[in-house]
């Protein structure tokens, strides 16, 4: 079966992704950009070449299932000549060529969820899926996953637990990566740009959703440190709550923030033997200054220890001025920026964030804010 002329650069994307030793291959798109076709078409591909296979087109419910994937499966088939009804078992949603089989499996099937292993996995809509979902799908399959979504989660599981793995091939597309896109449909998605942003990022730019609350934006993870021209440090005292420290590294005016402690109950003289352990040095640290007593015991004990400008609006403003890197394993840190957004009155957000969660983030703006009114290091706060 030849598809040539007939496929767009996504499709040559994932055949190429294919050859490759990743295991997950995952598309992320705006409306129309032909990844849920390319993926049909690929797939329709294996069928026919692969030898003693199982493949699997997976979506959350089977009603959806029918409308997507499979429709455009099977509708690629008939438009290339293919199709063989005495191949095509209805009632078990299969079909068959030689030795090779695809099945069309919901997660409302739990029986066919948990069934046999497969050699490779679509999951369709792959952002319908709850982890646990994943989980189950993921280890029966032998090789390759192919995932596709409209980003319109600001948050998700594939973002932070698939995204971040060295084993995956990540492909972006948009509409105008399918050039058999009719214009009048070219025309409604270019209307996104002055009727809805949000949406306009998510189904026309193939970019993550964002919510107007959501305070910290513009971040990316970081897996790879330089070496800092300065390196500060950040607490926020608790007891209750979690005692947070965060690393702030400082590389050409950009910042780099790392988790080092996050946890409640500790006394002062825990904390103090936590920060030797750590080996700050002479290092700057700025921390709550509401809690002057517990400063002066740090500062007893031999730490560089101030206490911070606790302007909250300027301190926001003052991250935000600046490129932001969060270190991968920063888990606490993770969930806080992406949770921390800005409190709502009569449906607008106001200059105030929620104060909730927010341990690490009031750590890591304590340092850089602070250190930021600073010149004359010598003179902090006189």
């Amino acid at each position: 079966m030849k598809l040539e002329g007939l496929v767009t650069d996504v499709f040559v994307k994932n055949y190429d992704a294919l050859q490759t030793d990743k295991r997950f291959i995952v598309n992320q798109g705006g409306s129309r950009s032909s990844k849920t076709w390319s993926i049909a078409q690929l797939f329709l591909k294996l069928l026919f070449t692969e030898k003693n296979c199982l493949l699997t087109v997976c979506r959350k419910t089977l009603p959806a299932l029918r409308a997507s994937a499979m429709r455009d499966f099977f509708g690629i088939m008939v438009d290339a000549g293919v199709y063989r009804v005495e191949n095509h078992n209805k009632t078990e949603l299969t079909y068959t060529y030689k030795t090779n089989e695809i099945e069309f499996i919901s997660i409302d099937q739990p029986q066919k969820v948990r069934g046999r292993k497969r050699r490779h996995l679509w999951m369709n809509e792959a952002n319908e899926f709850t982890y646990e979902d994943f989980r189950q799908l993921n280890i029966r399959t032998e090789e390759k996953i192919f995932m596709d979504y409209n980003p319109s989660d600001e948050f998700h599981w594939i973002y932070d637990n698939i995204l971040t793995r060295d084993d995956r091939v990540f492909i972006k597309s948009t509409y105008k990566d399918n050039p058999f896109l009719e214009k009048s449909i070219v025309k409604e998605i270019e209307l996104l740009k002055q009727t809805d942003p949000n949406y306009w990022r998510i189904y026309g730019l193939g970019e993550r959703g964002i919510s107007e609350t959501t305070i910290f934006i513009y971040w990316q993870l970081a897996e790879n440190w330089p070496e800092f021209d300065e390196v500060i440090y950040g607490v926020d005292f608790g007891f209750n709550n979690p005692t947070a420290l965060v690393k702030v590294g400082i590389k050409d005016k950009e910042n780099y923030l790392e988790e080092l402690l996050y946890e409640s109950h500790l006394t002062n003289s825990q904390l103090i033997d936590k920060l030797k352990l750590l080996e700050l040095g002479d290092a700057y640290i700025y921390a709550d200054a509401a809690e002057p007593q517990r400063i002066e015991e740090i500062k007893r004990a031999g730490f560089n220890i101030y206490p911070a400008d606790k302007d909250v609006k300027k301190g926001i403003d003052e991250i935000r001025t600046h490129k932001l890197f969060i270190n991968k394993n920063s888990v606490n840190l993770l969930k806080e920026i992406k949770s921390y957004k800005w409190k709502v009155k009569d449906d607008k957000p106001l200059d105030e964030p929620v104060k909730m969660n927010d341990h690490l983030l009031d750590a890591a703006r304590y340092a850089v804010h602070t250190h930021s009114l600073v010149e004359e290091p010598d003179i902090h706060f006189v």
